[in-house]
């Protein structure tokens, strides 16, 4: 199964992280009998920001939790989620300019309800996959995060490339090994050093699900 993925791998990823251009709408022209009709003046968009003044003093609208880039007009911005078994899809669309790109993100929470790990699908500009990794700041700027894939073979240490106050980031490949995987949807090992003293932190992530939303891409 993962063959077909594999191969889909690295064509679909271009949509990840590059702004793909989708299908523009037919274009309708109005029928001339001499010559063409000045054209009408361009109407405003529709959706407006509510004066403030209309506001009781003291008081605002909290803003929406989705931010839109600052050269995408309110009202032409879109995103996309759609849950899958331990991955979510995301794609936001820029309504405009009639561009999408989407991300397949995980999540891993401790016993204390905080987040102490994820990863998110993405690919370079050539089309190359690869996983973005991210860990509390306690791993350090000279961490770095271990993938046991369960094949057997060693376990992929992958270095953290940088930290700031909130996040440490590490960037894998997607590798055969990593492929073959995710055909098998099982879980993978990952474990880090983190605070200081060193506490080891361990636990299983899982693959599955992961080819499940690349395919609707």
């Amino acid at each position: 199964m993962f063959a077909r993925i594999g191969s889909c791998i690295t064509a679909t990823m271009r949509v990840l992280i590059l702004a793909g251009l989708l299908g523009a709408g037919a274009t309708h022209a109005a029928e001339q009998k001499h010559k063409a009709a000045p054209a009408a003046p361009r109407k405003a968009s529709a959706v407006q920001p509510v004066p403030s003044y209309t506001l009781t003093p003291g008081y605002s609208v909290k803003p929406s939790n989705v931010s839109v880039p600052a050269n995408v007009p309110l009202g032409q911005y879109r995103r996309v989620i759609r849950p899958f078994p331990n991955w979510t899809l995301i794609c936001d669309e820029n309504l405009d300019k009639k561009r999408r790109v989407c991300n397949v993100s995980q999540t891993v929470v401790g016993p204390d309800g905080a987040v102490v790990f994820s990863w998110s699908l993405a690919a370079t500009q050539e089309g190359q996959p690869f996983f973005i990794l991210r860990t509390p700041t306690g791993v350090g700027a000279n961490g770095t995060i271990k993938l046991d894939l369960g094949d057997g073979g060693a376990a992929l240490a992958v270095p953290i490339k940088g930290c700031d106050e909130k996040v440490c980031l590490a960037y894998l490949p997607v590798g055969p090994r990593l492929r073959t995987a995710a055909e098998r949807g099982g879980p993978v090992q990952v474990a880090y050093d983190s605070g200081a003293p060193s506490n080891a932190v361990s636990f299983r992530a899982p693959l599955a699900g992961l080819t499940a939303a690349l395919s609707v891409i």
